[in-house]
């Protein structure tokens, strides 16, 4: 059995809530919605995907850093290293970026929750939607296998920009060859904090499922969220006490805060002075967080 640290085990928590969170709310879309709610869904992960990708090249033109694949993949990542993951790096250039991922814990949640099949729709519409907003519409993205589909071994990522393709305007912000008097800057490498990369996930990931469901079945969209919110509170107020007991650790707000991605004090986080719109943060705090604190007794 792998022994982690106290460290890697609240990143493990973190990721697996996140990962939980997006099948949850998935899956009561699609079960009230059916086949217009799979559309739901594909549209909010391409749009938090999009979303992604902006932000993530916005902070790297912001430290000086060249717009490229290298830097997708390589500089400065919004989320702390999963421990778990297992990636065999084939290729990593400015231009491409080509690996296996062996071992996906992403994977083997929707495994264990029976929903391979919505992290299939993760798969093909989040990684797609996020790499190409990162560099500008131009990325090529090939996604041949992925753990998500029955019978695939590994995810193969193939991720490519071709300087050939990149036009001559946008070419000194993706190379320094373009850029005769770049100089390299330096850069923080100390590891990203799990807490606030986790919760810019959730948030998002939530936000762009409401605002989809408000654009498709305005009469509709707060049942169906509603629902969701409590299967989420649930489930999240499960393994936060599983988790207490494992790491032999009081179950208080401090511990929650710590093991949950979402912030305990939805007051605190300031993503919500972006993502406060069709009523999403009041609906999370009466809906999701009134429920988990009930059960939590915290």
């Amino acid at each position: 059995m792998t022994m982690y640290t106290k460290e890697q085990l609240e990143t493990i928590h973190l990721q697996d809530s996140y990962t939980i969170m997006y099948a949850l709310m998935a899956r009561e879309i699609i079960k009230f919605l059916g086949e217009d709610g799979e559309k739901v869904v594909r549209e909010a992960t391409r749009r938090y995907g999009k979303d992604r990708g902006r932000t993530r090249r916005e902070k790297h033109e912001a430290l000086g850093v060249k717009i490229n694949m290298h830097s997708l993949f390589a500089v400065c990542s919004d989320l702390p290293s999963d421990p778990r993951f297992r990636r065999d790096r084939l290729k990593l250039t400015e231009e491409e970026r080509n690996s296996h991922t062996l071992v996906c814990p992403m994977a083997e949640v929707w495994e264990r929750y029976d929903a391979k099949k919505i992290g299939r729709i993760y798969c093909e519409e989040f990684h797609r939607a996020c790499y190409q907003e990162y560099a500008f519409g131009l990325t090529q993205v090939n996604l041949a296998q992925t753990l998500t589909q029955d019978g695939d071994a590994y995810c193969d990522f193939h991720v490519v920009l071709r300087k050939a393709n990149v036009p001559d305007e946008i070419k000194k912000r993706c190379f320094a060859e373009y850029d005769p008097e770049y100089k390299v800057p330096e850069i923080d490498t100390a590891p990203a904090e799990g807490k606030a990369g986790f919760s810019s996930l959730c948030v998002r990931v939530y936000y762009y499922m409401l605002e989809v469901l408000k654009e498709t079945c305005p009469d509709q969209a707060e049942t169906v969220m509603t629902e969701a919110l409590h299967v989420w509170a649930d489930d999240a107020a499960k393994h936060l006490k599983e988790e207490a007991v494992e790491m032999q650790e009081e179950l208080d707000l401090n511990f929650a805060d710590r093991h949950f991605p979402m912030h305990m004090n939805i007051e605190s986080d300031p993503l919500w002075n972006v993502y406060d719109h069709y009523g999403a943060k009041e609906l999370l705090k009466r809906e999701f967080y009134k429920e988990l604190f009930e059960q939590l007794k915290i």
